[in-house]
């Protein structure tokens, strides 16, 4: 019965990761993507990525599988003719696919981890959490390093209790390969190695020998060095090109330091329990996650102290930074939801002692299931709007059309290409924005702005601005993504990701609000309708 509510789960996982993953293709619109995938379809000669602000190991499984599916294609020789067309479209979508593959895997493997510390009803509990954490949900759709390096972090939890439970020198090794591979897909997993310390020091209480002499004990030398080697070998150039390593961490250092001058972006501990879990995991959620690690603080369990230390120092470095992104919860995810299975499987022994059976389990997964459902559902509407076409899509196939190949297009914060249509065809010309007279002087005849969703990436055009152009140009397109009179769509203002982590029922598409102005030669000219009237008359295919 365990083994098949795990597989209900992880086939549920699988539904919500692997949907709609083809979102925005061929253009591309999520960022980050392009470090990753350029890499992978970009090694030839040798395996060095000439980028050490990730590190290489999920490019290195992504190009591997590029390399397997032309193969089995038939197009060994040249891999890269199987992935060209689209602009390497595909090997988005491979990579994509890749990152749901171990976003659903990570559904099994906290099972696995909770079990033989924390029991089957704290595992089924965990596990069903990280089914509909939608945090989660949402960067298993990208091709990216997150996920991939959730699940390795999840085994490498799993062979750190176990390292408490067992001793002995293989769950020491085994720890220390997947903190290693976890390392090396994403550099804050390392984390989990405050953790893995603690879990050393739990073993010899445990087996009754002195902590003071921990340092003798050969096992957390095992883990350290193993972790070590494992990181270099998956992710070799991190030594063997030293210098590229030094110059891409001195150039994130300022960002870290800095951040990105986004005012609208929080950090610190208030930005992480006022916005990043509330907004990743929903408000509900996060209340019962900060409930569950207050609980084990107070109620320790075997284990507990490691997982507390390893998010001690996730979290600790997240929140010292003014360079942090809503997606960074998913470092130290696996063991807040190995806390709510915790108080999951207390509470219902708590009932046990007061009603009979069936009812501590009837009651405990009423309760899951009315934490979850306001869950669920966010995830179900974020593949409906991952599945819309984007505004920027609808924006460039209008400028495709309706715009001559080559003319120049003046563009609001030009320099900021997030949410502008991507126009890599037709020899289009991409000018900054000016007073009316400067365009005419330059002989542009056209205007584009994206605005008001996320107005740092996207800043609307002035009030002087909009005024100078209702009297002097023509509004030939305007497409708004929100639903007048809804809730204000909630985005991670320091991502220049345009689809938002909650109120995604507020949203029509994805994308930020686009509008486009033909300059008038003199008197003004009888206006064409706006293409929202003709959205209104022809409708929009999804």
């Amino acid at each position: 019965m365990r083994l098949a509510t795990v597989l209900v789960l992880t086939v549920i996982a699988g539904w919500l990761r692997f949907t709609s993953l083809d979102f925005g293709l061929p253009d591309k619109f999520r960022p980050d993507e392009e470090y990753m995938v350029s890499r992978a379809v970009g090694f030839s000669e040798d395996l060095n990525p000439h980028f050490t602000v990730y590190p290489a190991a999920q490019m290195y499984v992504h190009h591997a599988t590029l390399r397997l599916i032309a193969a089995l294609e038939g197009q060994k020789g040249d891999f890269r003719g199987a992935f060209l067309p689209g602009g390497f479209a595909r090997a988005h979508l491979v990579g994509r696919q890749l990152a749901a593959a171990f976003g659903t895997a990570t559904i099994p493997a906290i099972y696995w981890a909770a079990l033989p510390a924390y029991g089957s009803t704290a595992a089924l509990a965990s596990a069903t959490v990280m089914t509909f954490a939608t945090i989660h949900v949402r960067e298993s759709k990208y091709s990216t390093t997150d996920t991939a390096a959730v699940f390795w972090l999840t085994l490498a939890i799993g062979m750190m209790l176990r390292v408490i439970l067992r001793g002995g020198l293989g769950p020491s090794l085994l720890a220390g390969v997947f903190t290693g591979i976890a390392m090396a897909t994403k550099y804050p997993t390392g984390a989990v190695l405050a953790g893995q310390a603690l879990a050393h020091l739990g073993a010899r209480w445990r087996e009754g020998r002195s902590l003071w002499r921990s340092f003798r004990d050969i096992r957390p030398w095992i883990t350290l060095v193993t972790t070590i080697v494992v990181f270099v070998c998956c992710t070799p150039y991190f030594l063997l090109d030293w210098a590229q390593t030094l110059n891409d961490f001195a150039y994130q250092r300022g960002f870290l330091e800095q951040g990105v001058g986004n005012t609208r972006a929080g950090w610190g501990w208030s930005w992480l329990l006022e916005k990043a879990l509330p907004d990743g995991l929903g408000p509900e959620l996060a209340t019962v996650v900060l409930v569950a690690v207050a609980w084990c603080v107070i109620r320790p369990r075997i284990g507990t102290w490691s997982l507390l230390a390893f998010v001690a120092v996730a979290t600790l470095g997240m929140t010292s930074s003014r360079y942090a992104f809503y997606r960074y919860v998913v470092i130290p995810l696996p063991a807040l939801v190995l806390f709510v299975g915790i108080l999951a499987s207390d509470v219902k022994r708590w009932l046990a002692r007061r009603v009979p059976d069936p009812w501590p389990a009837v009651v405990l997964s009423a309760a899951l299931l009315v934490l979850l459902v306001p869950s669920a559902i966010r995830d179900y509407k974020l593949g409906r709007i991952f599945a819309r076409r984007d505004t920027r899509t609808i924006a460039r196939e209008w400028i495709q059309e309706h715009v001559p190949p080559g003319s120049a297009i003046a563009m609001t914060n030009h320099a900021t290409p997030y949410g502008k249509p991507q126009l890599t065809a037709g020899g289009y010309r991409i000018e900054p924005f000016q007073d009316v007279a400067t365009l005419r002087r330059g002989q542009i005849r056209w205007v584009l702005s994206d605005s008001d969703v996320l107005p740092f990436y996207s800043p609307a055009p002035t009030d002087a601005q909009l005024r100078e152009l209702e009297s002097s140009a023509d509004l030939r397109f305007d497409l708004d993504p929100v639903k007048p009179g809804t809730p204000k769509p909630v985005f991670d203002e320091a991502d220049a990701f345009y689809i938002p982590i909650r109120h995604t029922s507020s949203m029509k598409r994805p994308g930020p609000r686009i509008r486009i102005w033909e300059l008038r030669d003199g008197p003004a000219a009888p206006a064409e309708p706006p293409p929202s009237t003709k959205l209104r008359r022809r409708r929009v295919q999804d």
